[in-house]
């Protein structure tokens, strides 16, 4: 595979994953369901067309429900099963899952009960909802563990933040928009703005952005508690004959937002699946 086509990969690969990661990223903040809740209605068909091309199509919840069209199971699986900590989990931090879970591309068409529209608004109830589809039609049964890692300690650097703080009045058409009120806008040279962003979401995004060869979980100590808006840019094209490195992408990213990585030890929270099916027919 040629090194453009890696970049073109890594970047697709990143802002859908960021929407995954945005769209969860505040669940944990809020209390769950008085009540077990449930979809209505739900329609889960496999693809067989080609898979979307210049970034995702809009996905994740609705008013009145939640819609995926062409896109790997990983994605709602990431709103559906938030860290307790914050943040969300990243696939590398997820172990257990069937391949065909990060391979094959799905229709959702998910609605909720006129009833409970007001309900679903809720992070935490969307999550939950997801979860017991999960339970119903992939059978999915999964348990977490905490662990101690090496990780990288998100701090802010000598100099200080160089963060642009949101506006919240500012409006994003045509972005992906989120449940706690964030946007995420493509750009067509394979970047992407995420705007209205914690700092524990952008340590989360920071993991992702690394990639598998980071080797370790980056987890905010900036002590920001601020919402703002973080601008990637897309992957550089490597020179010739050398190795796509999203790591080096990190570091670069980390210094142009005036903060630093710093080698420590934490609990990880990881998240193992035990078992789960193709989903069943509707």
């Amino acid at each position: 595979m040629s090194g453009m086509r890696l970049v073109r990969l890594a970047a697709m690969s990143t802002l859908v994953l960021l929407a995954g990661i945005a769209v969860c990223a505040h669940g944990q903040s809020a209390a769950s369901p008085a009540k077990p809740m449930a979809f209505e209605v739900v329609s889960i068909r496999q693809n067989l067309s080609d898979p979307p091309r210049g970034g995702p199509p809009p996905f994740g919840p609705t008013p009145d429900g939640y819609r995926m069209t062409n896109m790997p199971l990983i994605f709602p699986i990431l709103t559906a099963f938030v860290p307790k900590a914050g943040g969300a989990f990243t696939p590398d931090r997820i172990s257990g899952l069937p391949d065909w879970v990060m391979q094959t591309r799905w229709d959702i068409d998910a609605k909720v009960a006129d009833e409970d529209r007001t309900e679903w608004q809720k992070p935490a109830t969307q999550a939950a909802m997801l979860q017991a589809m999960f339970d119903e039609r992939c059978k999915l049964a999964s348990h977490r563990e905490m662990k101690e890692s090496t990780v990288y300690l998100l701090t802010v650097g000598k100099a200080g933040p160089k963060l642009k703080e949101t506006n919240p009045d500012e409006e994003h058409p045509g972005g992906i928009k989120m449940p706690w009120g964030g946007v995420l806008v493509p750009s067509s040279g394979g970047g992407q703005t995420l705007y209205g962003a914690s700092m524990t979401t952008v340590a989360s995004v920071l993991s992702l952005v690394g990639g598998p060869n980071l080797g370790r979980q980056i987890q905010d100590k900036t002590g920001l508690t601020g919402k703002y808006d973080i601008t990637i840019a897309p992957p550089a094209r490597p020179a010739e004959g050398e190795a796509f490195d999203p790591s080096a992408m990190l570091f670069s990213l980390v210094e142009q937002l005036g903060l630093k990585l710093e080698s420590g030890k934490s609990q990880v929270e990881t998240l193992l699946i035990d078992h789960m099916e193709k989903p069943s027919a509707n």
